[in-house]
């Protein structure tokens, strides 16, 4: 049996998901299950939206188990065990691939052995390794997702924006030279990930000298007051308009990342929200992407 960890915010979780359909199409009539047992017990940022946003069903451990051997997995659970823990004792030898090393330990504490492999990088290998396996990850590689491109990008398919205010920003997104750029903040700044006004406005003016053209610029970020204060020392200023999209919070935040993925430029920031969103734009022209990996 192979199982990948399910959890995060919805960039996270396509993430995780785009690695099981890799190995299920690189491993005809194989599948690999996502433990959806996180979110059994936990909701962070939006819980689980893989159906919600794209209608995608991925092979979910639950449904290996009638409601008894789930609900006895569940209550091992909260009492602080991982399912590749809970497996082990009852018989099923598993081991775990992590690309976070120990600290799948916070998520997952296992006794049992921990296969360490580089974060974010592409080791294809490790799809083909024997046994049961449990994969620990968020596998944030573009190669990820290239391998199957077709494939995967028929399946992320954002709905129809139906609501007046984000169908105007969409109008404006296609109908001129629209660049956005991605600036998260919220948890990034107790965590100590947030990047500093420098960072954007360095990364604002590499866009616009390597990119020709009168730019249009739209800012997505979980803090627009604070953009739209520091927006000089962001760098906003050299661009033709900037406008700030605001009002898609909480379970409508995906409509950023769907707005995001129809903009001809995009700035890329240490987010795999607006990463995703590149990996998911068939238009894009120009791309900055000092961060994470070459889009």
């Amino acid at each position: 049996m192979k199982i990948q960890f399910l959890n995060g915010g919805l960039a996270n979780q396509a993430f995780q998901y785009i690695f099981t359909k890799c190995y299920e199409l690189a491993h005809p009539g194989e599948v690999m299950y996502m433990d959806d047992s996180y979110f059994a017990l936990n909701t962070v940022h939006n819980g689980y939206e893989l159906e919600k946003v794209f209608g995608i069903q991925p092979h979910m451990l639950s449904g290996c188990f009638d409601d008894e051997v789930w609900g006895f997995i569940l209550d091992e659970r909260r009492r602080g065990k991982s399912v590749p823990q809970i497996l082990c004792e009852n018989g099923i030898e598993t081991y775990m691939i992590s690309e976070v090393g120990e600290a799948c330990q916070t998520f997952n504490p296992f006794d049992g052995k921990v296969v360490a492999t580089p974060c974010n990088e592409y080791h294809p290998e490790i799809l083909d390794a024997e046994g049961d396996v449990y994969y620990h990850g968020y596998w944030i590689n573009k190669k990820w997702f290239a391998g199957f491109m077709q494939e995967i990008r028929e399946e992320f398919r954002f709905p129809e924006i139906t609501d007046q205010k984000n169908q105007e920003y969409l109008k404006r997104i296609r109908n001129t030279n629209s660049v956005s750029i991605h600036i998260r903040r919220g948890d990034y700044v107790s965590l100590g990930w947030d990047l500093g006004a420098d960072f954007f406005k360095r990364n604002a003016e590499l866009f616009l000298d390597t990119a020709p053209g009168r730019w249009n610029l739209f800012v997505f970020s979980d803090d627009i007051p604070w953009c739209r204060t520091h927006r000089e020392e962001l760098g906003f200023g050299r661009f033709r308009n900037v406008t700030f999209v605001e009002g898609n919070k909480h379970g409508r935040s995906y409509i950023d990342m769907q707005l995001m993925s129809q903009c001809k430029g995009m700035i890329i920031s240490n987010s795999a929200f607006c990463y995703l969103a590149a990996l998911l734009n068939t238009g894009m022209e120009y791309c900055v992407n000092p961060t994470i990996r070459e889009v």
